[in-house]
């Protein structure tokens, strides 16, 4: 199996940071996050793999948030590693409605979607 399909625990992960546009900045703490991958990763993958998750944040405020993100790597680089993107997460109706269910499997939400 590929040593690089797993993303480091995200307990361990650099803790969020925001900026609203007037400057302001605020953080936050991990506390979850639901995930699912463009693609099948085994031991025969190549190319760019996009891993898109649902992160859930507790605020410093004590507000919970949900951030949709994702990381993305490329299995063709030499060393291949997992890198956050700060663009805007785009998935196809199909890996939303795996992200939905999966936050509500774990309660965060109470929606059904099919």
């Amino acid at each position: 199996m590929n040593k690089y399909i797993d993303l480091k625990p995200f307990k361990q992960r650099q803790q969020p940071t925001f900026k609203h546009p007037d400057g302001r900045e605020f953080s936050g703490k991990l506390l979850d996050e639901v995930q699912t991958d463009s693609q099948i990763i085994d031991e025969n993958i190549t190319g760019i793999v996009y891993r898109y998750l649902v992160q859930k944040i507790l605020l410093e405020n004590g507000e919970e948030v949900f951030r949709f993100c994702y990381y993305v790597i490329n299995f063709n680089d030499t060393e291949p590693k997992w890198m956050f993107s700060k663009n805007a997460l785009m998935v196809l109706e199909k890996e939303l409605k795996e992200l939905l269910n999966k936050m509500k499997e774990k309660g965060w939400i109470n929606i059904t979607f099919i």
